[in-house]
């Protein structure tokens, strides 16, 4: 193993020691609070946490600059909201002490699933910190939201949270660009492979530190002014450390072992959602969605589009905790008999049998067979080829790249080849005219 290789496995190391760090104090802070009540020492232990983040940022990335160290959140002049999803609201704001543009992620009180008099809800204070600390334990990769700063709300009253996250301020949620700006147009395979290699890109760095996303899906993928994606909304992160920490994900991206009995291992979670993403990008539709809402529906859909889960699937629905869906998996069986048809969805004309392989090893029912983030980029289809390296130059281009119909970055050699060829006509008319 050279030096160089060493030196990135010994930061990777580092930066998941000061993670787990940093979470071991906050679940120990938030012991005490929940076990004897907010006491004199709670603020303080929080502003230790809060300091170790930051520095855990620093950590993470050194060449990169964090912010001031708990600016006030009234230092940032809010414009125009986000989004707005169901751990928080982000919105985008102006910081009044240097000018940039940043977005500022505050939190509900509550997640929306929760119900309003649920007592399993983590505080909003609780959140906001955990994200911030996988947020500070990413920063510096391209393909991934930076964390500026956790500003103090001085009013938290309204949102139950003292605190707030500054981000960097990237863009418009992939699913804009998709439903919205291109009416649910599939992406040519060329953008799909720029867009996957930055998603599995910064899905791989996450990894290397021991952190799992649980959200990536068109939502909580952002694209920039250059046409670059990153990953953002940490809301439901967590670590290897404590994978059974309770979630709700977007129904259909959850993998079939998770819908089956509510486990995954390590990283298969965002494996899974991440070829749920690709198939998406080449469909122009999420093919496991269901109207009812059901894990059992989900995994049916799952399975009219892959065929049936292999015996490790069965084995972990037919566990007590999912006889009933066991059931239902096994009613819908009888009725539908066949084989994988997501080589229909996604013919040789979309996608190449190089690409073809990368959807096919991410979308595996076997978690130990699921394909890992640094083996997918590893692939032909991405060494092969590196014609999307190179970002476009804006958005409102990036998004009608594959239209052949109406393409509106046409280059200027052949805007004069049009003009020229129109002269000719013109001059040809004339000339026939006047004899």
């Amino acid at each position: 193993m050279d030096t160089d290789t060493d030196e990135v496995e010994k930061h990777a190391y580092d930066v998941r020691e000061a993670t787990d760090t940093v979470l071991l104090d906050f679940d120990n802070l938030m012991h005490e609070i929940y076990a004897h009540g907010e006491g004199a020492s709670t603020e303080e232990r929080e502003s230790s946490i809060c300091l170790a983040i930051y520095h855990l940022g620093i950590l993470a990335s050194p060449e990169t600059t964090m912010g001031t160290f708990l600016p006030s959140a009234a230092q940032f002049v809010e414009a125009s909201e986000l989004g707005n999803g169901n751990h928080g609201v982000v919105t985008k704001a102006r910081d009044t002490a240097t000018g940039e543009t940043v977005a500022l992620k505050t939190l509900h009180p509550k997640p929306l699933y929760y119900a309003e008099d649920d007592e399993d809800a983590l505080s909003p204070t609780h959140r906001v910190l955990r994200e911030a600390c996988f947020m500070a334990a990413c920063r510096g990769h391209p393909s991934l939201v930076n964390l500026s700063a956790i500003a103090e709300v001085p009013d938290s009253t309204i949102t139950g949270s003292k605190y707030c996250l500054v981000m960097e301020h990237v863009g418009p949620r992939l699913c804009d660009v998709l439903y919205h700006q291109r009416g649910c147009k599939p992406f040519a395979e060329r953008e799909v492979r720029r867009i996957m290699r930055q998603v599995l890109s910064g899905a791989m760095a996450m990894h290397q530190r021991r952190i799992v996303h649980r959200g990536i899906n068109v939502t909580n993928v952002l694209v920039g002014d250059g046409g670059d994606v990153k990953i953002g909304g940490y809301g439901v992160a967590t670590s290897w450390s404590e994978l059974d920490f309770p979630f709700a994900g977007v129904l259909s991206h959850l993998a079939p072992e998770y819908l089956a009995d509510g486990t995954s291992d390590k990283e298969g979670l965002d494996l899974w959602s991440m070829g749920c993403l690709m198939l998406e990008l080449l469909t122009g539709h999420e093919q496991f969605a269901v109207e009812s809402g059901s894990g059992g529906d989900t995994l049916q859909k799952i399975e009219d589009v892959l065929g049936f889960t292999d015996k490790e699937i069965m084995e972990s629905v037919e566990k007590p905790v999912g006889i009933e869906l066991s059931t239902e998996v096994q009613r819908y069986r009888v009725q539908w008999r066949g084989k994988s048809r997501l080589r229909d969805l996604v013919p040789s004309q979309v996608l190449s049998d190089e690409g073809f392989r990368v959807l096919q090893g991410l979308l595996m029912y076997c978690t130990k067979g699921r394909i890992r983030a640094e083996d997918a980029l590893k692939l032909p289809w991405f060494t092969r080829n590196t014609d999307d390296s190179a970002p476009p130059v804006s958005v409102s281009s990036w998004v009608c790249v594959g239209d052949d119909s109406a393409h509106p970055a046409v280059s200027v050699s052949a805007r004069v080849c049009i003009v020229a060829l129109a002269l000719l006509f013109l001059v040809f008319a004339f000339l026939i005219g006047r004899s």
